[in-house]
């Protein structure tokens, strides 16, 4: 019969890992290091291998605790989704829900979702991580995150999730009000201006790029949504958003569209979560809410 690990070493595990060091790990979890030490040892040879590699400047994580620390992450996570489902279940709390979401749906629908998710669920928590999609990705696979909200996605990247269509809106050039490129009226006007982009490996930007750019070796800055926005108020880039995210008083007040004739793509925002895994409660309750923003958004 095979033994599985104890719930203790796996947390232990992964305290190791994400804090690089056994002294750190003990001070993390307020253990001893030789507690700590023992545990490793214990479940290192429960599994028959190494998990890390031991130095004076603290662990590394052998190709097997690699692996080992993709499973426990997910495991760890989503025994704390159930412990919150039984809270709920228990009257105790509403339940807590992550939620990764793009510069986008944060200027737009995420305060009035979450205005209409805390009317249902008053003693809810919720956390939200900003990003692109391919950076949220590994988090809403690792468990880290209930689902995410940005820019669709190519199928390749779809193993295990559900893409769910939200919205779309169309993608304008910006610059800052007052520009010396403000005025032009063709991408072939903007091709030497300093660009700023928020990073993306996946979705319309890709289509954005080869229609902005005629060399792929364009020196282009790239970053978040929230840097662009910046750059282009206080550096004199240029950036690609939509004409919704700026609706802002103060970007509008700061920014302004470059009128070219030239149409962009239209950019489609989907859900995205996991097919393999129960969504609790209250990450439910959310998703509702902003399914109900997304409709009556006004986008254009």
């Amino acid at each position: 019969m095979r033994y599985l690990p104890k719930l203790q070493q796996l947390q232990v595990f992964q305290a190791v890992i994400l804090q690089g060091s056994i002294r750190a790990a003990a001070k993390a979890l307020e253990q001893s290091q030789p507690g700590i030490t023992r545990s490793l040892q214990e479940l290192e040879q429960t599994l028959g291998t190494p998990l890390v590699i031991r130095g004076g400047g603290g662990v590394i994580p052998t190709d097997a605790g690699i692996m080992f620390n993709s499973r426990v992450e997910l495991v760890l996570n989503e025994l704390n989704r159930a412990l919150d489902e039984i809270e709920h279940l228990n009257n105790l709390t509403s339940g807590s829900v992550t939620v990764g979401l793009s510069s986008l749906p944060i200027l737009t629908i995420f305060p009035a979702a979450l205005k209409k998710f805390r009317k249902t669920n008053p003693n809810s928590s919720v956390c939200n991580m900003e990003g692109q999609v391919n950076e949220l990705l590994p988090s809403l696979r690792s468990g880290k995150l209930d689902f995410i909200i940005g820019s669709a996605m190519p199928s390749e990247y779809l193993s295990g999730l559900v893409q769910e269509p939200l919205f779309k809106t169309t993608y304008k050039v910006y610059a800052r009000k007052g520009h010396p490129l403000s005025h032009c009226t063709s991408l072939t006007q903007l091709k030497d201006a300093d660009w700023y982009l928020p990073i993306t490996i996946m979705g319309q930007n890709n289509q954005l790029e080869s229609l902005l750019f005629d060399s792929p070796d364009k020196a282009v800055m790239r970053g978040t949504g929230t840097a662009a926005l910046q750059m282009v108020i206080n550096a004199d880039y240029l950036t690609v958003a939509t004409k919704s995210m700026i609706r802002s008083h103060f970007l509008a007040q700061n920014m302004s569209i470059i009128p070219v004739k030239e149409r962009l793509p239209d950019a489609e925002y989907c859900l995205v979560y996991s097919s393999e895994r129960p969504i609790t409660q209250a990450a439910r309750s959310l998703m509702d809410a902003f399914r109900l923003e997304s409709q009556h958004y006004t986008w254009e």
